[in-house]
């Protein structure tokens, strides 16, 4: 997922926030018995904690997968996008309000984790972290279990029995101005065993975001730029290996790209994406605008395993009228980029 971050100003208040402290703890073996994968579903659990007075919003949680997954031998690898979470449960302690659900947080139902890029558990949270206490330094805690799997497939059968893999992921957790409030590593054991079962034919597709794209960066120095408009390219910035017809799809998470010094924004069709094809045949792309809906970038048509390299694009129309009264400062969104079938 190409990514940059997300900030918004909150209004001047005459509540202080309480020190909000991040902890978090892992059940982090998994041993695979079969070709169907398998999955931990109390593997990953994050606590937000305070106490006293509490109003955070747009507060966002990340994971990084820091290198490849590796075996202990060093001789083999699993594809970081063969490893997601799903999120469980929200639970906690809160006055005067609970604390959110899953969907009032705005938690997607599965994240994959992406080589060389941070993923987000929560791309920016639609319910604060909020405590007005009765009594003065009344706790606050928001607790949230995730679940991990790896995927099933064929590919399982090129380890040998009993390859253990080790993948160490970073966690941060951000508050509304995009400062961190927390980091925390765990790393996850993926034992691989005698596998039972025929190994299936499956559709395997992967995508990824290169670490010259991870984040993208539009820029305007001068009015030149907002007459003419102006673009970035990204020379080979996504990468895809699909045995089967598929379909590029992306969306933004938010509406708006947001500024990170005040409560400015700029809707976020005021961005233009395009994929470029290096040198591949059978297939169709679309240049779209962005929006929260998701949106088909290319299509193609394989039928066996074939890479795929694009150059990524992103550009602004001359003389937008979305663009000419925004301030100057930096402004951002997260992007989410997906493969399926069609």
């Amino acid at each position: 997922m190409s990514k940059v971050l997300v900030a918004l100003f909150i209004t001047i208040s005459m509540i202080v926030n309480a020190q909000v402290s991040f902890t978090s703890w892992t059940n982090s073996y998994m041993q695979v018995n079969s070709y169907n994968g398998n999955n931990n579903p109390d593997a990953y659990t994050v606590t937000f904690a305070a106490n006293g007075n509490l109003n955070m919003p747009y507060w966002k949680l990340s994971a990084k997968l820091k290198q490849p997954i590796t075996s202990t031998d060093g001789q083999y690898t699993i594809p970081g996008n063969k490893i997601s979470f799903q999120p469980i449960s929200s639970t906690g302690q809160a006055y005067p309000n609970p604390t959110p659900s899953l969907a009032q947080i705005g938690v997607p139902p599965n994240v994959f984790l992406q080589e060389n890029a941070e993923v987000f558990l929560v791309p920016q949270s639609n319910a604060p972290l909020y405590n007005m206490p009765a009594t003065p330094n009344g706790y606050y805690n928001l607790q949230l279990k995730y679940g991990i799997t790896i995927m099933g497939g064929a590919y399982l059968g090129t380890y040998p029995a009993w390859t253990r893999f080790a993948a160490p992921v970073e966690f941060t957790a951000y508050d509304q101005y995009n400062n961190v409030m927390g980091k925390i590593s765990h790393t996850f054991e993926f034992h691989i065993a005698n596998l039972t079962g025929t190994p299936p034919v499956t559709q395997e597709m992967s995508l990824k975001v290169n670490m010259n794209a991870a984040n993208g960066l539009l820029e305007f120095n001068s009015m030149q730029d907002y007459n003419n408009g102006t673009s970035v390219v990204y020379p080979s910035g996504l990468q895809i290996s699909t045995n089967t017809n598929f379909q590029i799809k992306v969306k933004s998470l938010q509406s708006h790209l947001l500024s990170n010094i005040g409560n400015y924004s700029i809707p976020v069709s005021a961005i233009h994406l395009s994929l470029q094809p290096l040198g591949q045949n059978n297939q169709t792309v679309f240049p779209i605008t962005l929006s929260t809906a998701s949106q088909t970038l290319a299509k193609g048509n394989v039928s066996q395993t074939t890479i795929y390299n694009y150059d990524i694009k992103y550009f602004t129309l001359p003389q937008d009228e979305q663009l000419i009264n925004a301030k100057p400062t930096e402004y951002s969104t997260t992007l989410q980029y997906e493969i399926t079938p069609q």
